[in-house]
């Protein structure tokens, strides 16, 4: 049986499971479950979640009539949670990560707690350098990824790592030198946002490495908003120089364990998921197409050690449901401001 994963980050999501929602909230939440609806996907993490176990099901059973339940790390006898020192998620600030599954796999699927990835890791979180600094600082995952292990039936698993990466938002003033270089608050804050988020990066390739000194032929998902793509962006290029999605995929040198990006045979032209405007480069929204939600995955479910595989062409950005279900939208009842992107793995025989 093909299983179908898909990421989406919906934006505002807990505002959904208001006790009296308006007008707009319902129209929103009837797009987001048409849109939802025709994807169909098996899997789908949910970015930009609500807080809490107690808020997840609630947003099942009001926007998705319970098609689509949450993997929880609840046991049996356990009442909901609603922090992350409950059950483990490590969960921090308002936007959570979700995966909801159809009902009928829901056995099939666990969430595995945050403690594992520390304990891989060696710790939670990790040094850094700033700039070439003498005494480094620590970073963790704001956001702590989130992983959900697939057993197939005949014993395998294969695990999805959710991730949603430092944000590059900037709300410092844009300030230049007398010759119009870029400096103070804003420049410090849009380099340090990017080194923070390519160590999230490099954190989650550690994790990779792990899963590959224990097992011969891992089959593993890494999928969710990195806040960044492929390519150099203005401080990346003249900064940084470096590559976030080279951080997730790892050394191309490294074949066995180099990842694969879903998206690598889908059509140029539509290989985006959000489009913001770019104030450095002074480039409005409509016209900075960028594609910063991703699914990348593990050479065996692609060379076909294992009974699923990604087959050429399995990947696409929803955009088609997108545009169905946001067909007379405004700021105010649009689904999100992201595009879904999905990956259908197929039997292998």
């Amino acid at each position: 049986m093909s299983l179908k994963v898909t990421t989406w980050n919906i934006e505002h999501s807990s505002e959904l499971i208001t006790a009296n929602p308006s007008a707009n909230d319902l129209d929103r939440i009837r797009r987001i479950r048409e849109t939802i609806t025709e994807m169909d996907p098996d899997i789908l993490l949910i970015v930009e979640g609500p807080k809490g176990e107690q808020a997840i099901t609630d947003f099942c059973n009001t926007v998705l009539n319970n098609t689509w339940v949450p993997v929880l790390l609840k046991q049996p006898g356990d009442t909901l949670g609603d922090k992350d020192s409950d059950y483990g998620y490590d969960g921090r600030g308002t936007q959570w990560m979700w995966y909801v599954v159809k009902p009928g796999i829901l056995n099939n699927c666990r969430i595995q707690q945050a403690q594992v990835w520390h304990s891989f890791i060696g710790s939670a979180d990790w040094s850094v350098n700033y700039w070439g600094k003498i005494k480094p600082d620590d970073h963790d995952h704001y956001r702590q990824p989130q992983v959900l292990v697939y057993t197939l039936g005949n014993g395998e698993e294969i695990e999805l790592i959710g991730v949603h990466l430092k944000s590059k938002i900037n709300l410092k003033s844009i300030t230049r030198d007398p010759e119009g270089n870029l400096d103070g608050n804003y420049l410090e804050t849009a380099l340090k946002a990017r080194v923070k988020l390519a160590t999230e990066a490099r954190n989650i390739r550690d994790y990779v490495d792990a899963k590959f000194n224990q097992l011969p032929a891992p089959g593993i998902m890494v999928l969710g908003d990195c806040n960044d793509g492929p390519g150099h962006d203005f401080f990346e290029q003249q900064y940084l120089f470096f590559d976030l999605i080279q951080n997730l995929q790892g050394e191309v040198l490294l074949a066995e364990r180099y990842f694969n990006h879903v998206l690598f045979d889908f059509p140029a032209n539509l290989r985006w998921t959000a489009k913001f405007r770019d104030p450095i480069l002074n480039i409005p929204a409509s016209q900075n197409p960028l594609l910063i939600d991703h699914i990348l995955i593990s050479q065996p479910l692609v060379n076909g050690s294992l009974s699923l595989k990604v087959n050429s062409g399995n990947g696409l950005v929803e955009h088609q449901a997108f545009e169905r279900g946001n067909a007379g939208a405004n700021n105010s009842t649009r689904s999100s401001d992201h595009r879904p992107v999905s990956c259908v793995l197929d039997d292998n025989p």
